[in-house]
């Protein structure tokens, strides 16, 4: 539950005093703001020399403006539990293993069977316009998800299986911190934090102070 803002524990009054998350709520505005840029024109004379001309154009964007004090009083965030590094390290050497299994497959093809292409594409050349493509693709991208598959489901089970359990041990952490801050209020008067069931107050800078673990 929720409380409603109390007094203040410096100045013991709540006539100053407001919800932290609706000061964060209210914190960001978003203007339509103009910006300049600079484009650069080229221009030749008779004789081939270039003229360059600077042409500012303007623009109506967006931009969206937090105060310092909202900043301060930002939500506490959940923090996502990175993959395995040997994990990583694979998914990214993917596309290098897909390149050498291609070439080394149409390698073999052409050692081998010379006139196999030849020969499927003179039997029907409208199935071989059909298939192609897809045997191809399939040759292209079917091993690197084969061992991706086998990367995340199989050689780092354990691994994501416990990243798993931390990443839901994070969330439950952070849903508990978000449930303190919803809790928390601030003093206009005093520039002072505070929660509303406690009597510890601290500065907007030191908010990480007033959590309970």
């Amino acid at each position: 539950m929720i409380l409603p803002p109390g007094n203040c524990p410096a100045c013991k009054r709540n006539d100053q005093v407001q919800k932290v998350t609706a000061i964060h709520r209210n914190s960001s505005v978003t203007r339509m703001e103009t910006q300049v840029t600079t484009s650069v024109t080229v221009t030749y004379d008779s004789a081939g020399n270039p003229t360059y001309n600077s042409v500012p154009q303007t623009t109506t964007v967006p931009v969206t403006h937090q105060t310092r004090l909202g900043a301060l009083l930002s939500p506490p965030q959940c923090k996502r539990i990175p993959l395995p590094i040997g994990e990583k390290i694979i998914f990214w050497l993917c596309p290098l293993f897909a390149f050498v299994f291609s070439f080394g497959l149409i390698s073999f093809l052409e050692r081998f069977f010379p006139h196999a292409l030849d020969a499927f594409v003179a039997f029907s050349p409208l199935v071989a316009c059909l298939l192609l493509p897809f045997i191809f693709g399939g040759i292209l991208i079917g091993p690197p998800l084969l061992l991706a598959f086998l990367t995340h489901n199989v050689f780092f089970r354990q691994a994501n299986k416990r990243r798993h359990e931390l990443q839901r041990q994070e969330r439950e952490r952070w849903q508990y911190l978000v449930r303190q801050w919803e809790q928390f209020c601030y003093c206009h008067r005093c520039d002072g934090v505070f929660s509303a069931s406690a009597e510890k107050i601290a500065a907007p800078a030191q908010i990480q102070q007033l959590y309970r673990q």
